[in-house]
């Protein structure tokens, strides 16, 4: 028997990019985190086109085919609003996704990973493995340096938060190339794996098989689940809370933590919410 429950909220932006898909058929879950070009294409387009490829793919299909489904839908429809075949595209101008994905079978579970959504597991004995690894934060973490470190130049114990808003948003426009030299590492060896609707989304895509034993819970979290200024594995502690206290707890922890940092000065970010998705499944 199979439980699960899932969180599925909307950050600052106007627009909601994550996507979740939930088939108790299939028993098949997965999260997905839409990721916006630069100046291109939203990323609600990657996110809608990987979900409806599991929602239409074939009862039979591997979650491998499934994906790849919907990075041809992906790149289709991609075409269709920019005239251009997918490769013709600068890289940051790409609707681009993340995603986290399984499918349990009666003895295995298939799971697949791209971006910096994430897979963990919870054994009966206490253990957690981590079946993915989150190469984006390296990137991100240069980047948001970047800014803070322009900010605290320009800023004093005084500012108001209406001055911090000011000069935030004044210096996120200066590291603009540092997100586009970011964004032209997708799917290179140097950089990390996104869905983007080209042949290298699925060679960069983090998959494989785990057979069941003793596993109790399994948990996918995009990005935005993640919590804020953890020291060391803050993954790894994200996944331990909400294994422990619940998938709800952990989202109502991380949105209290923005509450509390309304001027992005306690925990530095790149946006004030990120959208947050995610589903913990339990085995028994």
């Amino acid at each position: 028997m199979i439980h699960f429950s899932r969180v599925y909220k909307q950050g600052s932006n106007p627009t909601n990019e994550d996507a979740y898909v939930v088939n108790q058929e299939k028993e098949l879950f997965a999260v997905i985190d839409g990721a916006t070009g630069l100046g291109g294409l939203p990323g609600k387009i990657a996110a809608e086109a990987i979900q409806n490829g599991f929602d239409t793919g074939d009862f039979e299909d591997s979650l491998i085919e499934q994906i790849s489904k919907g990075n041809t839908k992906l790149a289709k429809k991609t075409k269709q609003e920019l005239g251009q075949g997918i490769e013709a595209i600068a890289k940051e101008k790409r609707s681009a996704c993340g995603i986290a994905a399984i499918q349990i079978h009666e003895n295995y579970m298939e799971y697949a990973q791209s971006g910096d959504c994430m897979i963990f597991v919870a054994y009966q004995d206490g253990g957690i493995q981590s079946l993915s690894y989150d190469h984006v934060m390296r990137l991100d973490k240069k980047a948001i340096f970047e800014l803070y470190n322009a900010i605290d130049k320009r800023i004093n114990p005084e500012i108001s938060g209406e001055a911090f808003q000011e000069i935030y948003q004044e210096e996120k426009e200066r590291i603009i190339p540092i997100l586009k030299a970011n964004r032209e590492k997708l799917n290179t060896r140097g950089g990390y794996s996104i869905i983007d609707g080209t042949a290298e989304a699925m060679e960069y895509l983090t998959y494989g098989r785990i057979p069941l034993h003793q596993v109790e819970k399994i948990l996918l979290l995009t990005d935005g689940m993640q919590l804020h200024g953890m020291e060391g594995d803050v993954w790894k502690e994200s996944a331990n809370f909400a294994f422990k206290h619940g998938i709800d707890s952990l989202l109502d922890y991380v949105v209290q933590q923005e509450e509390a940092d309304i001027f992005l000065k306690k925990y530095p970010r790149l946006k004030h919410a990120d959208d947050k998705t995610g589903i913990l499944v339990e085995l028994s």
